[in-house]
């Protein structure tokens, strides 16, 4: 029978002595300091990333052991606790906010591998995000991952794949009674499913879903929309004359955004829409 670890293992279930992959501080980001405004759970389904690794990749001392060939059957997994910027999306996202990090002790890491199986997934996310924390008390390694842990023990998760339809949201809204359905939001990119927090960590309703039917922001400052096409990546803003205006839908998972005017979004770098 195939057991799915889930966010209820025991952390010492998880710690694997073939798992020796060493070299997980190699920090690339630079310096974006933004005030977070909320945060974002996202989980991942990690067949869909060991599908991706090759078999020497999979091998005792790599990178995607743990994950991948340790013979651990992983589910869902915590991609990160993700501080955001603000509300509306126009003042971007705080990312490395204190640069290098030093490399955190595998002793500490080890308490969290059943929530993200991997030594270098929690570097990242702590050099990545971890230094963004609104409260800056929770800027260090343990006070980051218990934070996460704490809000990622309280989530209840299929043990299989989830598509993203009206069930998939009901069945975390009806497993998970402290969230609600518009707190729920998808990035298609990565497949992730995201759960949005304000910054005391309540459940709160995702910026991507203050919307109307139509489109439109509910709050109806959405005046200029931009949208990211799906086929060639391109960023293109729609004003409110625009024929198409009306159907577009803004995704923040998917790093659309709203903007107050049209020179906002030029100087953003999206392209008017024809």
């Amino acid at each position: 029978m195939i057991v799915f670890l889930t966010n209820s293992a025991f952390a010492s279930s998880c710690s694997d002595s073939l798992d020796t992959f060493s070299d997980y501080n190699d920090y690339v980001e630079k310096n974006n300091n933004i005030k977070s405004e909320y945060y974002v759970l996202s989980y991942t389904w990690a067949p869909n990333h060991c599908s991706k690794i090759s078999q020497a990749g999979k091998q005792p001392g790599k990178k995607d052991y743990l994950q991948c060939g340790s013979g651990k059957v992983y589910g869902y997994i915590l991609h990160g606790l993700w501080p955001q910027g603000t509300l509306d999306g126009s003042g971007g996202y705080p990312r490395s906010c204190e640069g290098d990090q030093d490399k955190i002790e595998r002793a500490i890491l080890e308490d969290y591998l059943c929530m993200s199986p991997s030594v270098w997934l929690l570097q990242h996310e702590y050099e990545y995000h971890g230094t963004c924390m609104h409260d800056e008390s929770l800027e260090t390694p343990r006070k980051y991952f218990d934070t996460a842990m704490k809000l990622h023990s309280k989530i209840k998760l299929p043990k299989k794949q989830l598509k993203y339809n009206e069930d998939s949201i009901n069945w975390f809204v009806n497993h998970n009674t402290h969230i609600k359905q518009d707190s729920i939001q998808y990035y298609k990119g990565a497949k992730e499913w995201q759960f949005c927090f304000d910054n005391d960590f309540n459940a709160m309703r995702c910026p991507s879903n203050n919307k109307t039917a139509s489109g439109g922001n509910k709050n109806n400052t959405c005046k200029v929309k931009g949208n990211i096409s799906k086929n060639s990546g391109k960023k293109y803003y729609f004003i409110e004359s625009h024929r198409n205006y009306p159907s577009v839908v803004i995704n923040q998972g998917d790093g659309e955004r709203c903007f107050d005017n049209e020179q906002s979004a030029i100087d953003a770098g999206w392209v008017k829409a024809r």
